[in-house]
Formats: C-alpha cells, sequence, structure tokens
C-alpha cells in the first residue's frame, strides 16, 4: 500500500458538538476486528487502591529529583467534575493495578518505540523527562494514555517502516470512545494524564495531515482547553506544567505555518519572561520559546500590547491589558532588547561545541549543541528574530533607501535561516531540530535564489517527512512554486555570498 494514500475506510477529522475540539473519527469496524484488544469493561476505581497516579492535575507534583507526591489541595470545582478530588467519571478511566506485563509483542513493541523514540521529541526542555519516565508508568493504569502512545507509535511506524497503517486507527478509536464524553462535559480538563495523552494525540494530528492535506488542530483547541482549566495548578514540576511548554511549542508550529497569534494562554504563573540568572538551561529554553510566542503575537495579532512593568519580561507582557498602549515601533523595539539581552545573559553551556562556518559549497554552517534544551532554546531564538526582521517596522516601505534596506533584511533574514538549518542538519540526534528548522524553511525560505541553496533546503524538508514523518509536503509544493521550479529545470544561480 501506497503510505501517503488514503484508507478506503479512513474518515476525517469533525468537530464535537460543543467545539471543544475536532476529532479523528476511526472506522466503526475497528470495535469489531479488535475487540481483545479494547480496554477491558469494568474500570471502575476502588477507593482503597486509588493511588497518586490518578489523581487531579492540581494535586499532582514532582520533586526536584523526579519523583511523585500529592498535596490535599481544596475543591475548586463543582458539579461532580471538581478539580480538588477525584470524581467518579474520572475514577473510572483507571484501572486497579497496572497492565504489565502486556501480553502482545505487539504492543510492547509499539510501547518500546515511543519511550525510546518519540518521548524524547516531547522532554526535550525537561529535565525530569516525564514523557519517558512518568506518562509510560501511568498509562499502566490510565487506557487513554496507554491507547495514545500505542496509536502515535503506530502512526509514526505506518509512516517510516510499512506498519500496519489501521493500526493507529484502531487504538485511538479506543482513546475518543472515553475521551469525547469527557471532554464535551468539561470533567476531562481536571485530569493531567488526559492532558498528557492530549498533547500526544496532538503529534498524531499533526501527522496525519499528510492524509488530510489539511491541520484541523482538534487537539490544540483542548489543550487551549486543558490550560484555560487548570492554569492555577500547573505547577513547576509536574506532568501537567510538562504538558504545557509541549504544548505551547506545538500552539508555536502552528502558528508559524498558518501565519496567526498563538492563541494558547501563555499568562500562567509558571511562565518566566525574566532574566534572572539561572544554572538551569531548561528555564532559558523556555523563556526563549515564550519570547517567540511573544513575537508571533506581536507579528500576527491585532490586539497585542505590552505594558509598562519594568524587566517583567519580552515584551514586557504579552497581552499587557494592564499597560498603556505603545505604538507599533516601541512594540518592536521592546520585544527585540528583550532577545538582545537574553542572548547576552545566557551561561557559557549555550556556547556551540562546534561552530563551523560554511564553506562557498555549502549552504549551512555545522553547528553543535550539547542538549536538546539548548538546541530548542537557540533555534527559538533564531526565529523570534527572523520575525522580528520581517516586521521590522523602521524598513522603509516606499522612498529611494528601500531598495538598500530590502536587501540587508533579505541578507540578514537567509544568515538566519541559515543557521537555524544547520543547527538541524548537524543535531539530527534531536530530530525537533529539524522539526524547527523546517519552520524557518516554510516562512522564509522563499527568501533565497540561488540553486544550490534551494536543493539544500528542500533536502532539510524531505529529509525530514521520509525520517520522522513530519508533514513537510505541502511546503514543498509552495517552495518550489516560489522558486519557479514549476516547468523550469534551469539552474538560478542567484547571488548570496554570506558564508556564515
Amino acid at each position: 500500500m501506497d503510505l501517503l494514500s488514503r484508507p478506503d475506510d479512513y474518515r476525517p477529522y469533525h468537530p464535537i458538538a460543543d467545539g471543544l475540539s475536532s476529532i479523528i473519527s476511526t472506522p466503526i469496524a475497528a470495535h469489531q476486528q479488535n475487540g481483545a484488544a479494547a480496554s477491558p469493561p469494568n474500570l471502575v476505581h476502588r477507593d482503597d487502591a486509588f493511588r497518586s497516579d490518578v489523581l487531579p492535575l492540581e494535586t499532582r507534583h514532582l520533586s526536584s529529583d523526579g519523583r511523585e507526591s500529592s498535596s490535599n489541595a481544596a475543591d475548586a470545582g463543582s458539579d461532580g467534575g471538581s478539580i480538588g478530588g477525584a470524581s467518579l467519571q474520572l475514577a473510572s478511566l483507571y484501572l486497579p493495578e497496572p497492565v504489565w506485563p502486556l501480553s502482545s509483542a505487539s504492543e510492547a513493541m509499539l510501547f518500546r518505540h515511543f519511550t525510546h523514540s518519540l518521548a524524547p521529541w516531547l522532554d526535550l526542555c525537561d529535565p525530569l523527562t516525564v514523557f519517558q519516565t512518568v506518562v509510560p508508568r501511568r498509562a499502566g493504569t490510565c487506557p487513554v494514555l496507554l491507547n495514545a502512545i500505542f496509536a502515535l507509535a503506530a502512526r509514526h511506524l505506518s509512516h517510516t517502516s510499512g506498519y500496519d497503517h489501521f493500526a493507529a486507527n484502531r487504538y485511538h478509536d479506543m482513546c475518543l470512545s472515553s475521551l469525547i464524553p469527557l471532554l464535551q462535559d468539561g470533567v476531562g480538563f481536571s485530569d493531567e494524564n488526559l492532558f498528557a495523552a492530549t498533547i500526544i494525540l496532538r503529534v498524531l494530528e499533526e501527522m496525519e495531515v499528510r492524509n488530510m492535506g489539511v491541520d484541523t488542530k482538534g487537539y490544540l483547541l483542548s489543550i487551549h482547553k486543558f490550560v484555560g482549566h487548570g492554569d492555577r495548578y500547573i505547577a513547576p514540576h509536574s506532568l501537567s506544567a510538562a504538558a504545557f511548554w509541549v504544548g505551547l511549542r506545538q500552539e508555536i508550529y502552528s502558528a508559524v505555518m498558518n501565519h496567526q497569534p498563538v492563541r494558547v494562554n501563555i499568562e500562567i504563573p509558571i511562565v518566566d519572561r525574566s532574566l534572572e540568572p539561572t544554572d538551569d538551561d531548561a528555564t532559558w529554553a523556555n523563556r526563549a520559546v515564550t519570547h517567540c510566542a511573544d513575537v508571533l503575537n506581536f507579528c500576527f495579532s491585532q490586539d497585542y500590547d505590552v505594558s509598562q512593568s519594568p524587566g517583567s519580561g519580552s515584551g514586557d507582557r504579552a497581552t499587557g491589558s494592564s499597560g498603556g498602549t505603545f505604538s507599533t515601533a516601541e512594540r518592536w523595539r521592546r520585544l527585540s532588547d528583550w532577545g538582545r539581552a537574553w542572548q547576552m545573559s545566557l551561561p557559557k553551556s549555550f556556547v556551540p561545541i562546534l561552530d563551523k562556518k560554511r564553506s562557498e559549497k555549502e549552504a549551512f554552517p555545522e553547528v553543535w549543541y550539547q542538549t536538546s534544551c539548548q538546541i530548542i532554546g537557540i533555534q527559538h531564538h533564531i526565529l523570534a528574530e527572523l520575525f522580528l526582521t520581517m516586521f521590522d517596522p523602521n524598513i522603509p516601505r516606499i522612498g529611494g533607501q528601500r531598495k538598500s534596506a530590502t536587501r540587508r533584511m533579505t541578507r540578514h533574514i537567509q544568515h538566519l535561516v541559515r543557521r537555524l538549518c544547520g543547527i538541524g542538519l548537524h543535531n539530527e540526534w534531536s530530530p525537533p531540530a529539524l522539526f524547527t528548522a523546517c519552520m524557518g524553511v516554510a516562512a522564509f525560505g522563499d527568501r533565497f535564489e540561488n540553486r544550490k541553496d534551494q536543493d539544500a533546503l528542500l533536502e532539510i524538508l524531505t529529509r525530514t517527512s521520509r525520517d520522522h514523518a513530519r508533514p513537510t509536503e505541502s511546503v514543498q509544493k509552495q517552495m518550489m512554486e516560489s522558486w519557479g521550479w514549476v516547468g523550469d529545470d534551469n539552474n538560478n544561480d542567484g547571488v548570496e555570498n554570506d558564508n556564515d
């Protein structure tokens, strides 16, 4: 079977009634074909077995060394869907005992593929690596989480190795049978294990673009709801905090690809826009991710403003409802100043272990980093600078200086894209480095006129799709059209000679 073809019984996403999410509707036949693989019917959780694994999100915490603990937070919810206690609806999602050992070697392989190959994509800026450690452990008593893991692993393998194309649909269908009622009622938004499952299913949703031809953003909308529902309880070192940071990066990806603002709430206590010294590289990386979100909001949102509170961070705040209104030029300057200050304040650990300039025959420099959070921090800083350069209000739009200013802007954009891609290409042990590079190519690849550069950019897109099942086909087509490749086999040797 052609892996890019759509199965006969593959049905598209559809919005559920209250608009909380748009969900993949997988084959009804999956229930009949895989009855034995479905979750056990009796999932009512015993009170005496209600361990910390299944507590709602605001009662779940991870200590600094990664161990789990719980707190006795008071009920903050109502109508049986309390966010301070375990409702019967949520308790029914859990098993009294873990399912280990798995009876299916195929499912064990999927589980291992997730923990070894896919979970590291999510733990980029988390020193506790909760998606590699906590999430797999909790999946033993949470069938929704376990089936989300199976679904993502199966879909990734179906795109990269010819694994059963329908397996992901079957596992996803099992997730939906439990998720849809809880998300419609709003009860599920208090459970951080379901938050984590939604994050995993969003990765699946991103991969499905190559089948569907469009990103319906159903799970992205659900992530917005999880953050909005539990913003007071997303505490540092918790699974919900880890899920939030992954969700924010997923939202940034969608914003870049669709030229829109970041819509997830980034005004929550764990978001740090300060530049206070710390040796924690993950903190610096998350600050850069937040700054990138602030910049995208500046570029694509008419309502973006910044407050006058000194030193509060990138912009200084993303919404700025409490501050005065600044001119576009002043808002741009504040964001640009913060980005430079972030770069100047970085600890020595962010210095690359190799930084080799490109030769005239090479499209990209060779830049090596030690950890994934360093990569993600630097790349999101570069993305932010790219958009600030493109949306610089100080560039003349008319007049005799317009052409020279535009040429300078284009050269700087090319320099930044080359570096972004060089980091992605030469740190391929961390695949999301390539994913982030693809974002830069999608947004700014049309600025390259040299055929050799275009070939190199296209190779990054095709490699990312081929090796990691990321949907870059539409971007490939857009770039080839913008470069004039359609019906043109001539080599266009544009003038670009910045050997960065």
